[in-house]
């Protein structure tokens, strides 16, 4: 090969590095040796010159100068001394100048793009290198009259005389084969180059040092070959792999899943609810469900839990300080295939590549035994990895990101793959999934004013994904990044979505679905992978469309099935999950689109029906609703969803679910309450099942005295948390109280849950409304303008203000969503005429 036609010297430069750095080579020496004067040395070495004149002779005479001479001295200077003193350049400085006598120059010459001199030494294409790299590396073990001829047999026979055979490779050293190993390593068998030996020794004796620091003190002879030949083999295969760090650090699970044991208290609905969970979960294939088989199945304690998989990874890329990274994916299956599916979502896996097939074993009978895992990526062409450490599931997880790489290393060499985008996009995605999986957990919690629930930081992530997403090209390959980043878009919109719906915010809320509808069409493809996400968002506008009051098939009860869609959607969820897509397989989008199209549903047909069979219908969709709920953890919506069953089985006249649901509601409320949460919290966490308790007494037993002291703690506790539908709901609920008392008077009735801590005065309007929400100011004013009065009338005399005051909060969004609007809101009008939310 002449000089002008070298191509890439990257290779040789590095090899020049290592003598200087780690044999104690000079740039003297190096000039000297290849017969290149040092300036032009020293702009290779540091990249400002692209090739080296050198030919074969001169690597070849570098390599006889390096063997010939001694290692330099670097000057030292101790803290405090005048005069500095030699110290060595690197400990086996020496060593490895001799071993260079020994291996020879091949390693050099290669690293130049030269021809070995070493005819004999194996080259393998890279489809077979994964597996005879292994024979290769056992062959070194081996004396040479113990081959057999027979390569069906070779790595079965290998193994076996490695494991009986002691001759000089294996010294026993206090139970410690590894360090015999390392060890023998100085010599010249087996044959390593010179620098990949110092890096699988280098390598060998952290991964020793790290593994004694976790208390394993013995290493058998087979653990220390496997260690050997899985760094043996990466260090080789990593040679034109990206500057790509990717270390897992550990891994976690945790069960979403909740499950409530049967009480006397509850054990009707609680029948009915197992019952139901069945057939949905039957529904969705999963498994320890079959309704067929279980008609009298007692509990759910035999579905399989949904399961959260966080695994953390330190990472970096091209020389950048590492840093910790978390990856996370939730399903119904196994902690391994959880594990498995958030390092495929995070590494932006293609579908024909995320298919993998393992292989692990132990390598010895004891507790602290290492484990070997190799695995197969894709289908073709093939990415191969091995791993060797204690933790299995890591070992696993590693030895994929080890295959991984490959794929990457070649998409990024062909072009088809920018590695700054690919690394931006894969850090930027973990950061953002974690910050969104703390809002909606936030969110399911009632904690609306922590800063996971802000407005700033919710349109934060929302606006963080739009940003990545203009970053990533368009070609299939970035799919999988780009979807994720849809996904984390699409949710955080429907969070605020949701926020704007619950505060009385409308008129937002029109722009949010504007925005999202817009949004949706920008990518066909993202949009058929994200049909679960959409039923999410679409149940959220049925909300908005109830609050404003402008969609005629809404509030048609001939055409409000139809346009509604249940049925549809739940085949359309169902159906999202399928091999190959990004639902695999029911995790927490699904559930929870489920959940909340079935509760949403179930609380127009709540709000606006009229007739026993679409309550009673109602009221099995809540018990569903609180079912998937409960799947992925979600106990306060779930409790929610229970709430509103009781509060549909008032409106038939049912008189004994409706306490059962209250009972069960209650129980799920309280889990997550503590003694740390304000009185007010609690009011505002539980003001659904006030209101189920109040319309039970004032429905069922005809008691508004005391029905009316439980929908003013509801009314508290919605107005702390700016829940509007809540509010409007209790505010009706006093007003039908009060035409049923004449002898208690407002002060009496109010002092009973405000209490002097809670004292009706615009000196505590931050404390009872923190959220500084307008609705719940409104009522505020009405509360303290009663409290003020100096007549004291009795709830009798001022119950329609409550009513008058529900009415317009629905008027006005009415009236915000549609300006010009000389329409009356529907639930305005049953409010105004006293037939709203009454018996059937």
């Amino acid at each position: 090969m002449s000089k002008d036609s070298m191509e890439d010297q990257e290779e040789l430069r590095k090899m020049l590095h290592f003598f200087l750095e780690k044999m104690g080579a000079t740039q003297v020496e190096l000039s000297k040796g290849m017969d290149v004067s040092r300036p032009v040395v020293i702009e290779f070495l540091n990249q400002e010159k692209k090739r080296l004149p050198v030919n074969r002779q001169d690597l070849i005479k570098l390599c006889t100068t390096l063997q010939n001479n001694k290692p330099s001295k670097r000057k030292s200077k101790a803290e405090g001394e005048k005069t500095s003193q030699d110290i060595d350049s690197h400990p086996h400085a020496n060593e490895l100048r001799e071993l260079l006598g020994e291996i020879g120059t091949d390693e050099l010459l290669e690293s130049a793009g030269f021809l070995p001199n070493n005819a004999s030494i194996i080259k393998v294409s890279p489809k077979r290198f994964f597996q005879i790299a292994q024979v290769v590396a056992l062959l070194e073990f081996l004396e040479v009259e113990d081959l057999v001829p027979t390569t069906q047999e070779f790595l079965a026979i290998a193994n076996h005389k490695i494991a009986i055979t002691n001759k000089g490779h294996f010294k026993y050293q206090e139970n410690d084969y590894l360090t015999s190993l390392i060890d023998n390593l100085w010599e010249s068998h087996p044959t390593l180059g010179l620098k990949l030996r110092l890096e699988v020794i280098d390598k060998l004796e952290r991964t020793r040092d790290r593994l004694r620091a976790g208390g394993k003190t013995k290493f058998t002879q087979q653990e220390a070959i496997r260690l050997f030949i899985s760094i043996a083999i990466k260090e080789q295969m990593l040679k034109n792999l990206p500057n790509l760090h990717l270390r897992v650090q550990k891994t976690e699970f945790q069960t979403l899943s909740r499950y409530v044991n049967a009480e006397k208290e509850y054990s009707d609905l609680y029948a009915q609810f197992v019952q139901i969970g069945h057939q949905a979960e039957c529904a969705l294939k999963t498994p320890g469900s079959c309704w067929t088989m279980q008609p009298q199945a007692k509990s759910l304690d035999s579905l399989t839990p949904v399961i959260m998989a966080l695994v953390t990874c330190s990472f970096s890329y091209d020389g950048e300080s590492h840093e910790l990274i978390e990856w996370m994916y939730t399903s119904g299956n196994t902690i391994v295939e959880n594990a498995i599916g958030a390092l495929s979502l995070h590494m932006g896996l293609a579908e024909h590549i995320a298919n993998v097939s393992i292989s692990t074993k132990t390598l010895d009978s004891s507790i602290d035994s290492l484990v070997e895992t190799t695995v197969i990526l894709g289908n073709r062409p093939h990415y191969q990895g091995i791993w060797v450490d204690r933790d299995s599931m890591i070992t696993m997880l590693q030895a994929i990101v080890y295959a991984t790489k490959q794929w990457i290393g070649d998409q990024s060499t062909s072009g088809k793959l920018d590695l700054q985008i690919y690394t931006s996009a894969c850090k930027a995605l973990s950061d953002l999934r974690k910050r969104l999986t703390r809002a909606r957990r936030a969110f399911q919690k009632f904690q609306f004013l922590d800063e996971e629930c802000q407005t700033v930081e919710i349109k934060k992530i929302a606006s963080t994904a739009r940003e990545e997403l203009k970053k990533i090209p368009q070609e299939d390959i970035y799919f999988s990044y780009r979807l994720n980043f849809y996904r984390c878009y699409f949710l955080t919109k429907r969070l605020e979505l949701r926020q704007s719906n619950f505060q009385g915010n409308i008129s937002n809320a029109q722009l949010l679905i504007q925005e999202m509808n817009q949004v949706l069409e920008e990518d066909q493809k993202v949009k058929q992978e994200l049909v679960p996400i959409q039923a999410l968002i679409r149940s959220e506008v049925y909300l908005y469309e109830l609050s404003c009051g402008h969609e005629p098939n809404l509030f048609d009860k001939t055409k409000r099935s139809q346009w509604l869609r249940l049925e549809i959607w739940d085949r359309e969820i169902r159906a999202a999950i399928k091999p190959g897509s990004c639902y695999k397989d029911p995790g927490w989008d699904v559930y929870l689109a489920l959940s909340e199209m079935y509760g949403n549903v179930a609380r127009i047909e709540f709000y606006l029906a009229d007739e026993k069979s679409s309550l009673v219908a109602a009221a099995e969709n809540f018990l569903r609703a609180a079912h998937y709920a409960l799947r992925i953890g979600l106990a306060q919506r779930a409790s929610r969803w229970l709430a509103f069953a009781g509060r549909a089985w008032i409106r038939v006249g049912e008189t004994n679910l409706p306490k059962q649901a209250s009972k069960f509601a209650d129980k799920l409320a309280k889990t997550d309450l503590t003694a740390g949460h304000s009185n007010n919290f609690w009011q505002a966490v539980l003001s659904e099942i006030y209101l189920l308790d109040g319309e039970y007494l004032l429905l069922i037993q005809d008691d508004a005295t005391n029905a009316l002291e439980i929908f003013l703690k509801a009314l508290k506790g919605a107005v702390y948390l700016s829940l509007n539908r809540r509010i409007c709901d209790a505010l009706f609920n006093i007003s039908r109280c009060s035409e049923k008392i004449s002898n208690l008077s407002v002060k009496e009735g109010l002092s009973r849950v405000f209490r002097e801590e809670d004292s009706l005065t615009k000196s505590n309007a931050n404390k009872l409304n923190p959220m500084h929400n307008l609705t719940s100011e409104k009522v505020l004013d009405l509360l303290c303008k009663l409290w003020s009065r100096e007549d004291n009338p009795s709830w009798y005399q001022v119950g329609g203000e409550f009513s008058q005051l529900a009415a317009s909060i629905w008027q006005k969004w009415h009236h915000d969503t549609e300006p010009g609007a000389t329409t009356k809101h529907p639930i305005a009008e049953l409010i105004e005429k006293k037939v709203w939310l009454g018996r059937v």
